[in-house]
C-alpha cells in the first residue's frame, strides 16, 4: 500500500493511524495543530476525505465523524477514510464561527481555500489543509450546521462531467430530501468548490445547529447515512439504502433580518413557503408585536433563526429556491 501522510498521521498498512496537522502558529509561537485520523481497509479502494468544524461552532459533523470512526472496522473497509473532525480548532475552543486570531475581517475558513502559505491566519490554515486534501482525496464530504436542531439539507458541487456525476451519486446515497446541485459560481473559496474545480467530487452536509443545537438521533442518523455513502462507493459491503425522492433546488437565498427585537418563528425546517408567507413576529421590550416579516421568495425552509434575541442583519431564514422532485 502507498503511504498516506497527513501531518504526523502516517498510514502504510490496514488499521488506524492518528496524529496532528500543523495549520499555523498561535500568537505565542506554539503550533496550531488539528487532529487527523486515517482509517485504512484491508483492500485498496477510494480515499474518502471527511472534515468538520470548518466553522468552529458547527460541532454536529464532528460527532458524526467520531461515530463513524467508532463503527467502521478496518477489516470490513475497502479503501481509506481520512478524517479531520475539528478543522478550525482555535475557533472551536472558543465555540465561535471564526478563529479568534483572525483580526482583519478575513476569518471565514470556508471562503479561503486553497489558501496562502504566507497569508493571514485563516489563509494559512486553508493552505495546510488543502495540500493533503488535493493530494489524497477521491471524494470530499464537508460537514456543516445551521441554526436549529431540525436542520437537514445538503448540497454538492454540480461540476461538469464525471466529477459532478459522482458528487450527485454521493448526494443520492446520503439521501436528505432537500438537496442543492450547487453551481460552481457560488460559495467561492469554499473547500467544496475548490476541490470540485480540481476534479474531486464534493458534497456538503448541513445537519443540526450551532453549538449544542443537535441531538443524538441526528448524529447516529448521519453516521448511518455516511456508511450508506461508503456502500455506494464500494467501500463497505451491503445493499445501498434508497432514502426516497429528493427536492433539488435551483439555488438558495439567505434573508437577513432588517430590524432587531425578540423574535418568535412561525415556520420550521422543511416547510414550503410562498411569496408573502409570514415567517414569524418581532416583539419590542414591552411585549408589543412590532412586525411580522414575510418571505420574499417561494421555496423550502432550509434554516430559520430560532431567536429569541434577533440582532439587525443576522440570517433570519435560509430558503431553497424552485424545489422540484427528482
Amino acid at each position: 500500500m502507498d503511504e498516506i501522510r497527513v501531518g504526523t498521521a502516517v498510514s502504510t498498512a490496514p488499521g488506524v493511524s492518528t496524529g496532528n496537522l500543523r495549520t499555523g502558529d498561535m500568537p505565542d509561537g506554539a503550533p496550531i495543530a488539528i487532529p487527523v485520523a486515517i482509517l485504512r481497509g484491508e483492500a485498496d479502494g477510494p480515499t474518502l476525505w471527511l472534515h468538520g468544524c470548518v466553522h468552529g461552532d458547527e460541532l454536529c459533523g464532528t460527532y458524526i465523524i467520531h461515530e463513524t470512526l467508532r463503527t467502521v472496522n478496518p477489516a470490513d473497509l475497502k479503501g481509506t477514510i481520512v478524517a479531520l473532525p475539528m478543522l478550525n480548532v482555535t475557533a472551536s475552543q472558543k465555540i465561535q464561527r471564526m478563529s479568534p486570531f483572525e483580526l482583519f475581517g478575513n476569518g471565514d475558513l470556508n471562503r479561503n481555500f486553497p489558501g496562502d502559505p504566507d497569508g493571514l491566519t485563516t489563509q494559512q490554515m486553508a493552505y495546510h489543509i488543502y495540500q493533503p486534501l488535493r493530494q489524497y482525496a477521491d471524494y470530499l464530504i464537508d460537514f456543516h450546521t445551521a441554526l436549529t436542531v431540525d436542520v437537514r439539507w445538503a448540497l454538492y458541487a454540480n461540476a461538469a462531467g464525471e466529477t459532478g456525476r459522482k458528487a450527485a451519486g454521493v448526494a443520492r446515497a446520503w439521501g436528505y430530501k432537500s438537496t442543492l446541485p450547487a453551481p460552481l459560481d457560488i460559495l467561492g473559496g469554499s473547500a467544496l468548490m475548490t476541490a470540485a474545480k480540481d476534479g474531486i467530487p464534493s458534497f456538503i452536509v448541513e445537519a443540526g445547529g450551532t453549538g449544542a443545537a443537535f441531538d443524538r438521533d441526528t448524529v447516529e442518523d448521519g453516521a448511518e447515512r455516511l456508511r450508506n455513502v461508503m456502500r455506494h462507493l464500494g467501500m463497505l459491503k451491503g445493499e445501498v439504502t434508497d432514502y426516497g425522492p429528493q427536492y433539488d433546488f435551483s439555488n438558495f437565498a439567505w434573508i437577513n433580518s432588517t430590524r432587531g427585537g425578540l423574535f418568535e418563528n412561525y415556520v420550521k425546517c422543511g416547510d414550503r413557503l410562498e411569496v408573502g408567507t409570514k415567517l414569524g413576529r418581532y416583539f419590542d421590550a414591552f411585549g408589543d408585536v412590532v412586525e411580522e416579516p414575510e418571505s420574499p421568495h417561494a421555496g423550502i425552509v432550509l434554516a430559520i433563526n430560532n431567536g429569541p434575541v434577533m440582532p439587525t442583519g443576522v440570517v433570519l431564514v435560509h430558503i431553497g429556491l424552485d424545489p422540484r422532485d427528482v
